[in-house]
């Protein structure tokens, strides 16, 4: 079963490579599992480093944090990720990272799917009685929550004295763009819930992240019907979803809007 079928769209990449409709590939995978104790290898060792640093950094951020304890998500460093930095599988219930990204880009790619889990947790996710243009809406959305609160928790970061995640974050060119928006309104308003809905917007006035993601979507539902011989539903979902999904992770929910055309996953 795929990732993308799971639930989650959960890619982060350089240039929008397109995003692995199957479980990635991968080389010289090593996993670590809750609660990140007793690593046997380098590998495991800079998996519990990074766990570390995730409960403690964002201690700001309970929710997030929960997240890592009891029946937390595997952690696992691979050698290879063919065209992303990493992905969240439910089924599996494991967090993946390339291993060869620097300790900023690490920690930024693994706020970005523990936000993709946090979702998963509260239901949102692509159902299988969805028509192909409600999943593609649905994947989207995921997708620009998890940049824009991404963003939103590597500010208040900096803000709190360590800018890597951010600058991170910022140089990464799938990201640059919606950093810039969300730095420009955040200095402005100093409003947090307000530049994270202006981040939301711009991830989808990024084209080349729009059109890789509605894609991978759509056939990542075509392939599932040739799987399972289904026939073609129709569900639809309402804007109320929005109100679930756009949350920061202290739980206020931050003014989101889509494009009116989200579900053509056209600009």
């Amino acid at each position: 079963m795929t990732a993308l079928a799971l639930g989650a769209a959960v890619f982060i990449g350089a240039a929008a490579p397109a995003p692995a409709l199957e479980e990635p590939d991968f080389e010289g995978r090593e996993c670590l599992s809750a609660p990140y104790d007793n690593p046997r290898s380098d590998g495991q060792r800079q998996i519990r480093a990074l766990a570390m640093w995730l409960t403690s950094a964002l201690q700001a951020f309970p929710g997030i944090v929960e997240l890592l304890r009891g029946d937390g998500p595997d952690l696992c460093l691979a050698e290879e990720l063919f065209g992303i930095q990493g992905y969240y599988e439910p089924e599996a219930h494991r967090i993946v990272i390339r291993s060869g990204i620097g300790v900023p880009l690490r920690r930024a790619v693994a706020i970005h799917e523990l936000r993709h889990l946090q979702q998963s947790r509260i239901g949102i996710c692509p159902d299988p009685g969805l028509s192909m243009d409600a999943t593609a809406r649905l994947v989207l959305a995921m997708e620009a929550d998890a940049s824009a609160v991404s963003l939103a928790i590597a500010w208040q970061l900096r803000a709190a004295g360590d800018a890597s995640v951010w600058e991170a974050l910022a140089a990464w060119p799938s990201h640059e763009a919606m950093a810039e928006v969300f730095r420009a309104e955040a200095e402005a308003s100093g409003d947090i819930g307000l530049a994270t809905a202006r981040a939301f917007t711009a991830w989808y006035a990024t084209e080349s992240l729009r059109e890789t993601y509605y894609v991978a979507a759509c056939s990542a539902y075509l392939d599932r019907q040739d799987r399972t011989h289904a026939l073609p539903r129709y569900g639809s979902i309402d804007d109320a979803f929005l109100d679930r999904l756009c949350r920061l992770p202290g739980g206020p929910r931050y003014p989101c809007a889509e494009p009116a055309d989200a579900a053509a996953g056209r600009r």
